[in-house]
């Protein structure tokens, strides 16, 4: 079943540590740091699936290429014992395909980077083994937010102390959230809880259930850490791996043994066999994936790093360069996509163009002027699908944000009912904490729907709508490379007003030299 795994680390040079190696070994990338002028090559690293990058909407475009992101990260940090770069290590549900782990990845790294304002690289990892559940995401994310004039000031609300506290508790339940919630579309009954044991088993404890309560006060085991996980995978017997199969053994006999006893009381108990992890259909849809139909969400507002040419300063390079046919074949997937979510957009000038760059690109090859036609449409294009993914990302922060208000007020107000003042077993003190927590998590989720309603406005929305708009009909209008040919020599012949109107261009091919 699926587990919950959530871990946030530093990287700091008073440790001797950097943010280009960083994210080269967990991109499998070569990255060059500027600054020591060491190369990081780890293309031949096994296990990652995938990597992308992601930054706010008015970040410069170097922040999506990782040579340049964390070349420029390094050199904002002036201090020899500066934090570089910061990490969240979170744990993927093995339940879901490699598709759906990597909707779900994007999906946190997105959340991330819209509260705190930083530039991400994410790169998914794989088990070592075939049969290994193994599956994570790490996103390894700027120390400064960044914005139209790059890299700005630190989030020194993640560091440590009582904000950062408060944010690695909004992170946990984030990441327990939406895990849950795609766990639930892919039709897994499974869940994960970003609570403690001890939490949980209060918990349940408050709500009646004394065999859960009792279930969850088990003993937790020990972590095995690199070492121990290697030889364990090879077959080699370690104290601490005894130790924890001991351990689970023992768990195993005292719920066996409150489950036993539950049944001769006439207390209700689990249905024997009840598999947690049992499918119940597959359910994702537009809705649940919060995105307009036939809209892919993978990879859109960042830039995969597959595609990316990383054979710099001299170096071979083992993964060849996106091609222009490459980029047309994109812009051309990326068309069809919004012509699925927005049909009310016309589009077919714009594909009509792409298919007759790609005929005229493979029969006669590249020349200038057809690379620029090309690279400009495929930017268009992109912008496009961008701003269609943004409107879509933005009801949907609002469905999250509602449902999840609603939780928060249906929790305070149970527990005003269930536990008044005095009528409870708690201590004043401890009644007043567990009070103010709950009323805590009101506010604020109260403010998170707050902003997400202004976010999703009719005002925003419309204005995003008219945006779509704009760059839709500026995508259709965009000249065809035969066209800017054919007025390219006319811009520099100025006329007299006594002039005859010249004789209009017969339509042509652009030239290659």
């Amino acid at each position: 079943m699926a587990i919950f795994h959530t871990a946030i680390k530093t990287f700091s040079r008073s440790r001797g540590q950097s943010a280009v190696a960083a994210a080269a070994y967990r991109g499998g990338l070569l990255l060059a740091d500027l600054l020591t002028g060491q190369q990081h090559d780890y293309r031949r690293r096994s296990g990652v699936v995938e990597s992308f990058c992601l930054a706010p909407p008015d970040a410069p475009e170097w922040a999506l290429d990782p040579r340049e992101l964390w070349a420029v990260a390094e050199a904002a940090e002036r201090r020899k014992d500066s934090t570089v770069a910061r990490e969240f290590e979170i744990s993927l549900p093995h339940e879901l395909s490699e598709e759906q782990r990597a909707h779900l990845a994007f999906v946190l790294a997105d959340a991330l980077v819209g509260r705190y304002g930083f530039a991400v690289q994410a790169s998914i990892h794989c088990p070592s083994t075939p049969d290994g559940l193994n599956h994570h995401v790490h996103i390894l994310a700027t120390t400064r937010r960044i914005g139209p004039e790059g890299f700005g000031d630190k989030t020194r609300e993640l560091d440590v102390g009582p904000s950062g506290k408060v944010e690695v508790q909004w992170i946990r339940e984030m990441v327990a959230t939406t895990t849950n919630a795609h766990l639930e579309a892919a039709g897994f009954t499974s869940t994960i809880d970003h609570r403690s044991l001890a939490e949980q088993a209060r918990s349940a404890m408050e709500r009646g259930d004394d065999l859960a309560a009792a279930a969850l006060s088990r003993e937790p085991t020990q972590h095995l850490g690199k070492r121990a996980t290697a030889l364990a995978g090879k077959g080699v017997d370690t104290t601490r791996a005894r130790t924890n199969d001991q351990i689970l053994e023992d768990n195993q006999e005292h719920y066996d043994y409150l489950v036993l006893k539950a049944g001769l009381e006439g207390k209700p108990v689990p249905p024997a066999g009840e598999e947690s992890g049992s499918r119940r259909g597959r359910v994702l849809n537009s809705d649940t994936a919060g995105l307009p139909a036939g809209m892919e969400m993978k990879g859109v507002s960042g830039v995969r790093l597959q595609h990316v040419l990383l054979s710099s300063h001299g170096l071979p390079d083992h993964g060849a360069p996106v091609s222009l046919a490459e980029r047309i074949m994109d812009a051309l997937r990326d068309v069809e996509e919004i012509s699925r979510a927005r049909a009310d957009l016309a589009m077919e000038k714009t594909r009509a163009g792409l298919g007759w760059a790609q005929r005229l690109l493979s029969a006669q090859g590249e020349s200038v002027e057809l690379r620029q036609w090309i690279i400009m449409a495929v930017l268009q294009v992109r912008a496009l699908k961008c701003l269609i993914i943004s409107r879509a990302r933005r009801l949907l922060n609002l469905k999250s944000a509602t449902r999840l208000r609603h939780m928060a007020e249906q929790e305070w107000e149970r527990f005003n009912a269930d536990y008044p003042m005095g009528s409870s077993g708690y201590s004043r003190p401890e009644w007043t904490q567990r009070r103010g927590r709950r009323l805590s998590v009101l506010e604020t989720r109260t403010a998170e729907l707050k902003l997400a309603q202004g976010r999703a406005s009719e005002q925003e929305i419309g204005l995003i709508d008219a945006d779509i708009a704009k760059k839709a009909d500026a995508l259709e209008a965009m000249p065809s490379p035969p066209q800017r040919q054919a007025l390219k020599p006319a811009a520099h012949q100025p006329l007299s007003p006594d002039a005859p109107a010249p004789r209009p261009p017969a339509p042509r091919g652009p030239t290659f030299h």
